[in-house]
């Protein structure tokens, strides 16, 4: 079987090496990868010098290198969301009360401490430029962006929390120095949430210079009234629960996750 096999990467990490190995699993394609046990034996004593060579049959040659390059290609982003598997399918009620046959799993992100640190160095680059000393991240999963994107950009941070349905910044924060924030997001559907950050920010005297987020994906264009700084745009549809074509072909709904919060 050896003699069939044909080399169609070469690797030097073995994270990047599984996941090429179980993408193309995933298209139907067995891949092999020559020296990975010698690598698991022996991680980083050759450094540099011992390629993770990934292996098809000759036959899937020209599927595989399509489906490689194809995803070598996809923006980063999108890259560290799939290989997080952060898309989830099925039939979900969304957090706006809408219904989708996708789901971003963020949680799934988050548990990976190395690929946030990423999307929040991402998030940083969108946002040097800007005019800010504080960055706001709406409870919960904005804390997380918000905290290491001031860390990175040596901002201060702050949240905000709902309290009784009313969107409130987290008592006990020094408001006297904040001036002007920015605020971070992970995903963005319609942006009321963000909108009512924004309102809250701005009843405390503090300006929005901008809003950043991981994914924008809002069938509409939203006015922040500053700059909206998606790293990706999703074109995933959704629908309002009486005009949903997944309740009405009986598809079981889920719904993901726990929040108070209201899009």
């Amino acid at each position: 079987m050896e003699d069939n096999l044909v080399t169609i990467a070469k690797f030097e990490d073995n994270f990047e090496a599984d996941l090429a190995q179980r993408l193309l699993a995933d298209n139907g394609i067995q891949a092999f990868v020559k020296n990975a046990i010698f690598y698991s034996m022996m991680p980083g004593v050759f450094p540099g010098k011992v390629d993770l060579e990934l292996q098809v049959n000759s036959e899937d040659e020209e599927k595989a290198r399509a489906i490689l390059s194809e995803y070598q290609n996809t923006p980063e982003i999108k890259r560290i969301l799939v290989r997080n598997d952060v898309l989830q399918e099925g039939h979900f009620l969304l957090t706006s009360g809408r219904h989708s046959a996708n789901y971003l799993e963020k949680i799934h992100l988050y548990q990976n401490p190395q690929d946030t640190a990423r999307v929040c160095e991402m998030l940083s680059d969108l946002l040097v430029d800007y005019d800010f000393d504080t960055v706001v991240g709406p409870a919960y999963g904005g804390i997380v962006l918000a905290f290491e994107t001031a860390r990175m950009l040596e901002k201060g941070f702050l949240f905000t929390q709902r309290i009784e349905g009313v969107m409130t910044i987290r008592s006990g924060f020094d408001l006297s120095k904040v001036k002007k924030a920015v605020i971070t997001e992970d995903i963005i559907t319609t942006g009321g949430s963000v909108k009512e950050v924004i309102t809250t920010l701005k009843n405390a005297g503090i300006e929005v210079v901008a809003v950043a987020a991981i994914v924008d994906r809002s069938t509409e264009e939203i006015d922040f009234g500053c700059p909206f700084l998606p790293l990706l745009k999703m074109d995933i549809p959704s629908w309002e629960a009486d005009d949903c074509v997944l309740c009405q072909n009986g598809i079981p709904l889920t719904v993901p996750g726990s929040s108070d919060k209201k899009i």
